[in-house]
């Protein structure tokens, strides 16, 4: 069972001295269970057995039901259920630094109308291990996001330029040193040139260095026809 930090501001909470005594113990227990995102399992059989393990002898199904709505009608909690239909619950405003991800689906609704909601001033540290999980797991996002920069005068095309500026009869030696004045000249950031340059050479760039060369023409080691003099 994962550790809680429950601050005094519970006890002055107008929502939670609302309730009734034994569904307040029930709100505070079911703190000490819910994930990282105070999201748990809202099945009233499994609450029982989580959040009162020595006493399931003395706590009944249809209590924890009736606690359960007691708690949404003071909007402590909100239930909700997932894709699947099983049905979740919420803490709201948990108040806690997020440590893992949560194995329970997101309120669907919470991604179009924000909810008001009474902050009970707790706050979640420890993980917990064997939650028992609905099938939309919410993964971690883990792409590192890339930032724009600048382009550095040492950037070369790639073989795939080479092979575009071939086919569009374009003067790559020329097309990348305009394209690196271009960028550097007007403080230009992207976060991958590579693909930047791509569009140029099919684009502007590509329009304005253009060179119409016969397959048979020799050309230099810049790439340039060589003329023949007669």
């Amino acid at each position: 069972m994962p550790s809680r930090i429950i601050r005094d501001g519970i006890i002055e909470s107008v929502a939670v001295n609302a309730l009734p005594w034994e569904a307040e113990l029930f709100y505070r227990r079911l703190m000490s269970v819910v994930d990282d995102y105070g999201r748990y399992s809202a099945l009233p059989q499994l609450l029982v057995s989580r959040c009162y393990p020595l006493q399931v002898d003395k706590v009944k199904t249809e209590q924890i039901a009736t606690w359960l709505g007691l708690c949404a009608e003071q909007d402590l909690i909100t239930l909700y259920e997932c894709d699947k239909g099983k049905p979740l619950l919420e803490i709201n405003q948990f108040n806690q630094r997020t440590r893992t991800p949560s194995k329970f689906a997101e309120n669907p609704k919470n991604s179009v109308i924000p909810t008001k909601r009474i902050t009970n001033d707790s706050q979640m540290t420890v993980e917990d291990e064997d939650e028992v999980e609905c099938e939309d797991v919410i993964k971690p996002k883990t792409k590192q996001v890339k930032r724009a920069s600048l382009i550095t005068e040492d950037w070369k095309p790639n073989d795939q330029h080479v092979a575009t500026c071939e086919e569009l009869g374009v003067d790559i030696v020329r097309a990348r040193q305009e394209f690196i004045d271009w960028a550097l000249g007007g403080g230009k950031k992207y976060v991958c040139w590579d693909r930047t340059f791509s569009r140029a050479i099919r684009g502007w760039l590509g329009e304005k260095q253009a060179v119409k060369v016969n397959r048979s023409t020799t050309l230099d080691p810049l790439g340039n026809p060589i003329k023949k003099w007669r």
